[in-house]
């Protein structure tokens, strides 16, 4: 099989739907070394050090802006290459050209939340994904949620839909010296965007620490994303602003060494196609507070505390839980560790091969 697919994802400072690319596509050239997987995208490739050498990136960057390249060139470029099939990575495929498509659609915020989401990112996907249903041969959703969420939308999608769950990747942990862990933390790792609820965890941690003032930090790692403007500020201003520590963007390594050395993991997000940081936290036996929100039920099961994530009381008693209650702490850190064995990169790229050969025969 020869794969044509979206490589855009591979960017410096990966986030969610890269590090999804770098694990399945990883396990996909150990289980199927005779398959050919052929990177396309009009910006430069980073890839990740797993593929190297095992991927073909076979056009240099054209500088298109991505969604009209996907609708112009992209499909082109597949039938040159010779790919069997396109594979939509960010949810949507190429609407014309002769190759078939399958895409991968991980949640549908800009339609459901279109004011999480800048006009540009609206634009690129809302307008474009009734067109992807119809088009794509088959669907692969990360989640139930997920899955539930577009066939609600369009019901066209139950035929062709699959649900493939995330896997985990194992995080090399940097080492070295650690000027954050001298005193415990509570670690919110992800891109600092409004669905991410990271203002209310915040809420939640000041009326902690208005009470218990000895209460552990808070952490947020990860880069700015769209639509909170004043954040920083924000923080800055907060009357508790000493004991909030933000990071910015950090690699792999560095994620890693920061779950495994918090004392828990916060992330109350409004809404998740999956939850990888949730899923990382319980494989490095890490103790999670998600929510009660899409996927993440799906994704943290019992082995985690899932709060309502539109109220700052309940997340922040789920917060003092997870930090005080040592039989519930020990409970929470062997059921996370037994249910992340449950998603691995191996099953997914099994699963998501066997809906490619559906989709071409």
């Amino acid at each position: 099989m020869r794969v044509g697919f979206d490589a855009r994802p591979f960017e410096p400072g990966r986030t969610g739907v890269g590090r999804y690319l770098e694990g399945l596509l990883g396990q996909w050239t150990e289980l199927f070394p005779g398959d050919r997987l052929v990177a396309l995208s009009p910006r430069p490739v980073d890839l990740p050090g797993n593929l190297e050498g095992k991927v073909e990136v076979p056009y240099r960057p054209s500088g298109l802006p991505g969604t009209f390249w996907l609708q112009t060139a992209a499909p082109f470029q597949a039938a040159r290459v010779g790919a069997d099939l396109f594979f939509g990575t960010l949810g949507i495929v190429p609407l014309v050209g002769s190759v078939p498509a399958v895409a991968t659609v991980h949640d549908l915020t800009p339609i459901l939340f279109p004011a999480w989401h800048s006009r540009k990112n609206r634009l690129g996907f809302a307008p474009l994904l009734w067109s992807t249903v119809r088009r794509a041969r088959r669907i692969v959703a990360v989640s139930e949620s997920t899955r539930r969420d577009l066939v609600a939308r369009y019901p066209l999608a139950a035929a062709k839909s699959r649900v493939v769950h995330n896997g985990f990747t194992p995080l090399p942990e940097f080492e070295g010296d650690d000027p954050l862990s001298s005193q415990p933390y509570v670690l919110f790792l992800g891109t600092v965007e409004p669905r991410k609820n990271v203002e209310r965890l915040v809420e939640a941690m000041e009326s902690i620490w208005d009470r218990r003032p000895a209460f552990p930090r808070l952490v947020i790692a990860g880069g700015d994303g769209w639509g909170l403007p004043g954040f920083a500020e924000r923080i800055a201003s907060s009357r508790h602003a000493a004991r909030i520590r933000r990071t910015g963007y950090v690699a792999p390594g560095e994620a890693a060494r920061l779950i495994r050395r918090a004392r828990l993991v916060a992330y109350p997000s409004l809404y998740e196609g999956f939850g990888l940081p949730a899923l990382e936290a319980m494989a490095l036996g890490t103790v999670v507070v998600a929510s009660s929100s899409s996927s993440l039920p799906e994704v943290v099961g019992d082995a985690g505390l899932l709060p309502d994530p539109t109220n700052v009381q309940e997340i922040a008693a789920a917060l003092e839980r997870a930090q005080d209650d040592e039989p519930f702490r020990e409970r929470a850190r062997r059921l996370g560790l037994e249910r992340a064995r449950g998603f691995t990169w191996d099953r997914a790229a099994r699963e998501t091969r066997a809906l490619f050969e559906e989709a071409l025969a």
